[in-house]
């Protein structure tokens, strides 16, 4: 969270003093500060390891200053005893200032916007949120879920913000508000400052029961249980109490951005809520009909994309090759052939790799227990028969042999038992 204030009339201070305050209303030591001012100059304080300020600027006069003080997840406890130390906060010229009101001599505004940026706090600058969540039993893949929705910036500020007002208890398909209550009791407790690691075992038994699927400590799906919990909380905190019948109309041949805002707004009118806000989009979809060719396009929302995970369509295979002659040469090459593939995908690969002349030509077999089970010999023959860890080997043969009768010995160890009765 980001909260600024504008100072007006300072003409007895300078920017400095104005850092200084500002960090005593926040309650935190002198970190990194902005300072604006609204002619369009910028000035950066930083400070060093004993809080003092390296760099000046010129003393404001006659104008008004910005001064944006950046909080990244500040809890509801720390807010409040900032407002409580300084709301009646004296400064040394005899003015005083008032959170959201007028002083003598000052005037304020407190805004907050959202931004993602770290910064110090009652606790150690930039630990605000770093808390972890025990497994109870093989709970890892909720907790994993959760972490991630527990630092999605715009989700942060809502659930540690004044959540409830937006409770729905009248929606049918929610529940009540009690999954919302129980993750945004979660999330403040992840965010308070000096927190140790977490045990969510409150949000464990809300969840198992409005989905007893989730019960027990096994593993589970955790885009399963991340697509549940977003979809709860959205129809804990549907904005919209009654929800209108809205009829889809056709694109005719409008344009694109024109048929998109009216499918959006009609999804608005009966789904309004933070999950929508930030997680939440819409895909075009286009149909042709096969006899008239009318083409319909429509805009459909949705809250998970499904991507295919890269897959490679081709393998690696071992082959040793074997070439007769004065002296047999025996040499190993790995080729890379396509999974769906066939042999002769196979006998091309392996005939660059090995440099095959032109008058010679492949035998291929597979080895099994020392001895050869079968030749390779139909060109369609698919490799998919072939496993990772089968043994082939591959004879290189003059073509002139290829009509040379073929005769194989093979030797085998017989082993011989005795009985004796």
């Amino acid at each position: 969270s980001s909260f600024t204030f504008v100072f007006s009339h300072l003409i007895q201070d300078n920017t400095v003093e104005c850092f200084r305050r500002a960090c005593r209303i926040f309650s935190v030591d002198t970190e990194p500060l902005r300072i604006w001012d609204l002619s369009g100059q910028t000035a950066l304080f930083f400070s060093d390891e004993n809080n003092k300020i390296l760099k000046d600027s010129q003393k404001q006069s006659e104008q008004d200053m910005l001064l944006e003080l950046q909080v990244y997840g500040l809890s509801d406890s720390v807010k409040n005893k900032a407002k409580k130390d300084e709301m009646s906060m004296q400064y040394p010229n005899g003015s005083s200032f008032l959170m959201n009101g007028t002083g003598s001599g000052i005037t304020s505004n407190l805004t907050r916007s959202s931004s993602s940026s770290f910064s110090g706090g009652p606790c150690e600058a930039g630990t605000l949120g770093l808390t972890g969540l025990q497994n109870l039993g093989n709970t890892c893949f909720m907790n994993s879920a959760l972490q991630c929705l527990a630092h999605t910036p715009k989700l942060v500020d809502y659930f540690l913000g004044d959540y409830k007002r937006e409770i729905n208890h009248d929606n049918p398909l929610g529940m009540n508000g009690e999954i919302a209550s129980a993750f945004g009791d979660l999330l403040k407790k992840l965010w308070a400052p000096g927190a140790t690691p977490v045990a969510p075992r409150t949000f464990k038994l809300k969840l198992a029961h409005f989905a007893p699927q989730f019960s027990g400590f096994n593993q589970h799906d955790s885009q399963e249980l991340l697509a549940f919990l977003l979809d709860g909380l959205h129809e804990d905190l549907n904005r919209v109490k009654n929800k209108p019948y809205v009829e889809a109309k056709d694109g005719d041949d409008r344009p694109d951005e024109e048929i998109a805002d009216e499918y959006w707004n009609n999804h608005l009118a009966r789904n309004d809520s933070i999950i929508v806000d930030v997680c939440q989009g819409q895909y075009r979809s286009t149909l042709v009909c096969p006899v008239c060719k009318k083409v319909s396009i429509m805009f459909d929302p949705f809250m998970y994309l499904s991507l295919p995970l890269p897959s490679t369509s081709m393998r690696s295979m071992t082959v040793t090759v074997i070439k007769n002659g004065s002296d047999i040469q025996i040499s190993a090459f790995t080729i890379t052939v396509p999974k769906d593939g066939k042999l002769e995908d196979l006998i091309r690969a392996l005939s660059t790799a090995c440099s095959l002349d032109a008058d010679e030509t492949l035998l291929v077999a597979e080895i099994y227990n020392n001895r050869i089970i079968r030749y390779l010999e139909e060109p369609a023959d698919s490799l998919s028969l072939i496993r990772d860890g089968d043994r082939l080997v591959a004879y290189r043969l003059h073509k002139g042999t290829e009509e040379a009768p073929l005769v194989v010995f093979t030797h085998q160890q017989i082993d011989e038992y005795v009985l004796t009765l």
